[in-house]
């Protein structure tokens, strides 16, 4: 389609290398210089001109404006002028410039106005998936706030995951078994466990519990998925090895914000940063300190800033499990997986459009993908800190009864 866009920056007058930036279109060296404001305003403030741009310096005709190469010089004025042009903080710094709101609304003259759909339906398909997935990702929301619930005797089955696929065992079938609203960790039981890890020991039934519950929801949403049958049994475990600490991850920052909380945790009432600032064996240590407020506490601020829907949490767990980007995966299976992978997000994207509009849901979704990029950079951190952990600790007799669990990591 022909366009007839003005690509000139409309905070200093370029034509070179021009993008939507912060809602106005400019040049890369604008967006960059607003994008610097942004990030360090509670630091700096431009209150005066760092270079002589008085009136004085015009002629007569243009006492009300000023020099490109002024702009470029004083920072004041060049705030100013990004301020004066509209820049304003958007979830979204960067859009490309031939889908800009401004052509799209056609406000200005000399460019042409785009045809933009007022209203993106989703089709019955996509609304068919949506009502599949939102029942499962509500019944492991359950299942994982109650996952003491599970059944001693489960802790003698099967933990690896192709143990889990052999044996097809579906915890979902058990979800009445958990509590939809369980209680509290009992005060003697959470100062028994403070005690234990106090004296190395890691790896308590409770914590063997989450771990197993967690690998069991993440075989049974997987299968869920009509693309996981359709998977060689290697590349199943490829698959669920790869979800496994994105998917954890991910979902312990969601549960933590829907319950208003500030850090890691579900309705047991245990911190796991908490637990670690307040050891004494880790209490000393900067690197458990650091890493576990960076996996445990700052990945929660991302899921409130977000707010996630119900529907967008559900499609965005339907995302990681079919991200193709698993070691050991088949050619095959990468292709079945990406196109299932596309599938949900080109959902997440279409039900975004209707709700926020077209612009808007494609923001939107950019930002919903942010949240599962921040998983994975959390879970890194999570493998270091518990790699740390392994090297820097005994971990008590508790560990070598627990060899099992600690091959997982």
């Amino acid at each position: 389609m022909k366009r007839n866009f003005i690509k000139q920056c409309k905070v200093c007058g370029s034509k070179e290398n021009i993008c939507y930036h912060y809602g106005v279109c400019t040049c890369r060296a604008c967006g960059a210089f607003f994008r610097r404001y942004l990030e360090n305003e509670n630091k700096y403030r431009y209150s005066e001109c760092n270079y002589k741009c008085l009136q004085e310096q015009f002629s007569n005709a243009n006492k009300d404006e000023k020099s490109e190469t002024n702009l470029l010089d004083c920072k004041k004025c060049r705030l100013e002028k990004c301020f004066s042009v509209g820049m304003k903080r958007l979830d979204v710094g960067y859009v490309r410039q031939d889908i800009c709101r401004e052509a799209m609304e056609g406000q200005r003259s000399g460019i042409i106005k785009l045809s933009n759909p007022s209203i993106v339906d989703l089709s019955v398909e996509d609304q068919n998936q949506i009502d599949f997935i939102i029942p499962i990702i509500e019944a492991k929301k359950r299942i994982m706030h109650a996952f003491n619930d599970l059944d001693d005797i489960f802790l003698k089955g099967p933990i690896l995951f192709e143990e889990i696929i052999l044996s097809n065992f579906n915890i979902f079938r058990l979800v009445d078994t958990f509590s939809p609203n369980p209680r509290p960790i009992p005060l003697d039981e959470l100062v028994s466990w403070q005690s234990s890890m106090e004296n190395e020991e890691l790896f308590s039934s409770r914590i063997q519990k989450c771990i197993l519950v967690g690998r069991l929801l993440c075989f049974g949403i997987a299968k869920s998925l009509p693309v996981f049958e359709k998977l060689t049994l290697s590349d199943q475990v490829a698959q669920l090895r790869q979800a496994y600490y994105v998917f954890t991850s991910f979902t312990s920052s969601y549960l933590a914000w829907e319950l208003g909380s500030e850090t890691w945790t579900r309705k047991d009432c245990v911190m796991p940063a908490l637990g670690i600032m307040q050891n004494s064996v880790f209490s000393h240590d900067d690197k458990m300190i650091k890493w576990s407020d960076y996996a445990f506490t700052k990945s929660v601020g991302y899921f409130k800033r977000a707010a996630l829907t119900k529907i967008e949490f559900a499609l965005l767990i339907a995302i990681i499990f079919t991200i193709s980007n698993a070691k050991d995966l088949s050619s095959e299976g990468k292709e079945l997986l990406l196109e299932e992978s596309n599938k949900y997000t080109n959902i997440l994207l279409r039900y975004n459009q209707r709700r926020l509009g077209l612009i808007e849901g494609a923001e939107r979704l950019a930002e919903c993908s942010r949240l599962i990029t921040r998983s994975i950079e959390n879970e890194c951190a999570l493998r270091l800190m518990f790699s740390h952990q392994f090297k820097q600790y005994s971990m008590g007799q508790l560990t070598i009864n627990c060899q099992t669990f600690l091959k997982i990591f």
